[in-house]
């Protein structure tokens, strides 16, 4: 069985979607492990837009199939950004019939996770009940951060809601520079959660990868994809290490 990481923030432009995109292509592509990153901001998903590609399908053509997936269904809906990793697109458009509910959600995973190695979860910025339920589905929760204070309260009390907690979390503090109004280790201790990974700001990369689906990752000269090469390197290894003990402890 893969595992799945999921990237959550509540508020909005932190940069949850691109270190969502780059972590998948550092991962897939770079690390050569079988990745698919599942968009699920509906309606306004930019995860495309991101790594320059068009796909035909979304999550919502497997709502009506959701019960009897496949592994031919599931490739039916996914489209490849290079060997390593596909997208399961957002659907472009609101619609009633594309409720995707948590349940649905959770039986969308465990089939994916039979296919794939590791799973990336780009939530939507939010705090509501669908999200929340969604913590309790992914294995690592990501918690993605920029450091002033409307962004340390969301993520607060979004972190406040979380009932396991023998699951592994950490956060990802985004847009740093010396003289910040709170330095990560604040952020830390003020949040009782494990520091994964300190992005710098690198507005030349981002800019790039924004405008022209370019990921960082992929630009040796980007200060971010450096970063964010180095917070793969470091959750592969988690990962690596923890399924090493559980087989040992079998």
């Amino acid at each position: 069985m893969g595992v799945c990481i999921g990237i959550f923030s509540p508020k909005g432009g932190v940069g949850k979607t691109l270190l969502a995109t780059n972590l998948a292509v550092a991962i897939g592509v770079g690390h050569h492990r079988k990745t698919i990153l599942i968009d699920l901001n509906k309606g306004n998903g930019t995860a495309d837009l991101l790594l320059n590609i068009d796909p035909e399908k979304s999550w919502a053509d497997l709502i009506p199939v959701i019960s009897e997936l496949t592994p031919e269904l599931i490739n039916f809906a996914v489209a490849e950004y290079r060997p390593g990793l596909v997208i399961l697109a957002s659907p472009p458009e609101i619609n009633s019939s594309d409720v995707l509910k948590l349940d649905s959600l959770s039986l969308l995973l465990d089939s994916i996770k039979r296919e794939y190695d590791l799973v990336l979860l780009d939530a939507p910025a939010s705090n509501d009940k669908f999200v929340c339920g969604i913590l309790s589905l992914v294995d690592i929760q990501l918690f993605v951060i920029t450091p002033d204070l409307p962004s340390l309260r969301s993520i607060s009390r979004l972190i406040a809601v979380l009932q396991e907690k023998e699951k592994m979390s950490g956060l990802v503090i985004n847009q740093y520079s010396p003289g910040a109004p709170i330095n990560p280790d604040q952020i830390k201790d003020h949040l009782d959660q494990p520091l994964f990974g300190v992005l710098p700001m690198d507005p030349a990369g981002a800019w790039t990868n924004i405008s022209y689906g370019e990921p960082c990752v992929l630009c040796k000269s980007s200060k971010l994809g450096r970063s964010i090469r180095q917070l793969s390197v470091k959750l592969l290894r988690m990962i690596d290490q923890k399924e090493s003990q559980e087989v040992m402890g079998e």
